[in-house]
């Protein structure tokens, strides 16, 4: 797993690529941006090619966190295989997502504005 992070009027994307499972979640839990409780991030699945409950469960922790402490976590660019594990576990109900960045990055901009 590559994770990567651009910043794009003051929020943070994470685009990941490759696999998210239960060996990669440590370095994704860990990651800099996802471990900053108060700010606001995005997601980006366009990349990644598989995800099990462990991914998952990490982001779920994640999104927790950032919510505890007035941040958030908005999700883009899910492929197929990604949206379904979202769908068949009814996780996607807990997010806002998005088909873009872009549309992502509007929503998580109007998030942090209201706080």
């Amino acid at each position: 797993m590559i994770i990567c992070e651009k910043i794009k009027n003051n929020i943070t994307v994470i685009s990941i690529q490759g696999t998210i499972n239960s060996n990669t979640v440590p370095d994704l839990k860990n990651f800099k941006s996802a471990s900053a409780p108060e700010s606001h991030i995005v997601i980006n699945f366009s990349d990644v090619d598989f995800l099990d409950s462990s991914a998952i469960g990490a982001i779920n922790g994640i999104t927790r966190e950032k919510r505890e402490h007035g941040g958030d976590v908005t999700l883009a660019c899910m492929n197929k295989k990604v949206r379904k594990v979202f769908d068949v576990t009814h996780v996607y109900r807990l997010f806002d997502i998005y088909d873009d960045v872009d549309a992502a990055i509007e929503n998580a901009e109007k998030k942090q504005t209201r706080l």
